[in-house]
């Protein structure tokens, strides 16, 4: 079975660690952080791979540079899925990611980006800059949201990306004439019930896929 790995390396001065983990998208991505043993942060990284199996390559290339830069193993082992830690810097810099991604994929400009996840333009900034999600339950809610809805609309147009931003903002007869793009911007939970809207409605979406809008 295909487990999220967990390796850790240390060196008399520094820590280096890499995860292979799933992404939001349905794949494998080898998230890699360093940093100095006296506890200032170093670098937070991801590399999505093209499966599990080139992850656990990838792996294997990283233990022998490791070694030959003097560091020890200091731990290995696979993590259960209920025990991954969702909250951990190393998923929400995974997720600021993907949602970096998604956003590029959907044409979504600066203050769109910033009112879907609830943020302040110069939050917006730092996670374009590379900074993770901040650790806010809210926050990460509305983030998982987006990541969920992009994942179920992503087979269902055939990973075509000019097809899902045309039916984000086409009007749609289940959302009484809104469009999906819209529905999400709505205060008070948009989010979570579009997302709940389309679990419910993904027959239709399969019927919209191939239309011109």
């Amino acid at each position: 079975m295909e487990q999220p790995l967990t390796i850790r390396w240390q060196s008399d001065a520094n820590y280096f660690t890499a995860m292979l983990t799933p992404d939001l998208f349905g794949g494998w991505v080898v998230v890699t952080s360093s940093g100095a043993r006296d506890g200032r942060v170093g670098r937070v990284r991801q590399k999505p791979v093209d499966s599990y199996e080139v992850g656990l390559d990838l792996i294997r290339k990283l233990r022998g540079r490791r070694r030959r830069e003097g560091y020890n193993l200091s731990g290995c082992g696979f993590t259960e899925f209920e025990r991954f830690d969702p909250r951990s810097v190393e998923m929400r810099s995974a997720e600021t990611n993907a949602l970096l991604r998604l956003f590029q994929e959907w044409h979504l400009d600066a203050a769109t980006q910033a009112a879907l996840l609830g943020v302040r333009d110069k939050a917006l900034a730092g996670y374009l800059d590379g900074r993770p999600l901040d650790d806010d339950p809210a926050l990460l809610a509305r983030a998982r949201d987006l990541l969920a809805i992009h994942k179920i609309l992503r087979p269902r147009f055939d990973r075509r990306d000019e097809a899902i931003r045309a039916w984000l903002r086409a009007p749609a007869d289940w959302l009484d004439g809104q469009t999906p793009l819209a529905a999400m911007l709505a205060p008070d939970g948009g989010l979570s019930r579009l997302r709940a809207l389309l679990w419910r409605h993904a027959d239709r979406l399969a019927g919209t896929a191939g239309r011109d809008h």
